[in-house]
């Protein structure tokens, strides 16, 4: 008989024994075979997708800018060399990250935001990078006859409209930062000082004032209103700011890095390569 199936056995009087299956040279050859295919069809397989919700490209039907978009948290190479998966997704979207700044005019933290986060942004280049939208709204309920309650009262929305009529009159972020951060300057005189902010740059005071309190400052009002109750999260705080879709959290000091995050190397300015102090010496001591 066949030398993979002989048997054990025992003198005549006694039962006949089967070796078991997997004690056979046959059995044994095919499943070392069967376990190397498997291996060959794992490798030769399709690799899982990495998905980086930081791009424009992965962002939900839907969600386009007025959401504002966010950053790729990993860098590229300081050589700029191709192949580089967060150049490549930043080149194809202009090289620029969306950022929405949601807050409010009477905010102390938003005006914080404004003036020292900001403001140096645009003073060290890295503003270039960045398409910012300012949503003024910000942490406002429905009254039951249809209006707003504004956290710090109704002077809030009249300037929150101010803010969000520059936005229509002068689109450029160039434009309308500076008024902006003039409202933030004079945050507690404004009534004084909301129009020679305006006429300071050469604008006509009274096109803002009547668009803050006409039809259309009320149109603004409701589209910023929609934008802020359709983050995903929804907000915490204010100032809140959503970069390329994410929602950066109490990062938001941080925000110069995520800008330079997106932007391909051959665009970043000299300050998107100095590491801000308050990120040099964590978790040490300053020698």
């Amino acid at each position: 008989m066949d030398a993979d199936d002989e048997r054990l056995t025992t003198p005549d009087t006694m039962q006949h024994y089967s070796r078991p299956w997997y004690s056979t040279k046959t059995a044994r050859a095919t499943l070392v075979v069967g376990l190397v295919v498997l291996l060959v069809v794992i490798l030769a397989g399709p690799r899982p997708k990495v998905k980086s919700e930081l791009m424009d490209d992965e962002l939900p039907a839907g969600e386009g800018k007025a959401a504002a978009r966010g950053a790729a948290v990993a860098a590229d190479s300081a050589s700029g060399g191709g192949g580089g998966g967060g150049t490549a997704a930043a080149s194809a979207s202009g090289g620029t990250a969306e950022v929405g700044f949601y807050g409010e005019s009477l905010c102390p933290d938003c005006q914080h935001m404004v003036r020292d986060v900001l403001q140096p942004l645009f003073d060290n280049g890295v503003a270039k990078l960045m398409g910012l939208t300012y949503y003024a709204f910000g942490n406002v309920k429905n009254t039951s006859d249809g209006g707003f309650a504004y956290q710090h009262g109704p002077a809030e929305g009249k300037y929150n409209r101010h803010i969000l009529c520059a936005q229509h009159f002068h689109p450029k972020q160039d434009d309308w930062f500076p008024y902006v951060k003039c409202l933030a300057d004079k945050m507690h005189s404004l009534d004084r000082y909301a129009d020679k902010c305006a006429s300071d740059l050469g604008w006509e005071a009274a096109d803002v004032s009547a668009c803050s309190e006409g039809d259309k400052g009320k149109e603004l009002e409701q589209e910023a209103a929609a934008a802020t109750w359709a983050l995903r999260p929804q907000k915490n705080f204010v100032p809140w700011i959503v970069v390329n879709g994410v929602a950066i959290g109490a990062d938001f000091e941080n925000l110069e890095r995520y800008v330079c995050a997106v932007a391909p190397a051959a665009s970043r300015p000299t300050a998107c390569y100095e590491l801000p102090p308050g990120l040099a010496y964590q978790g040490r001591r300053r020698s």
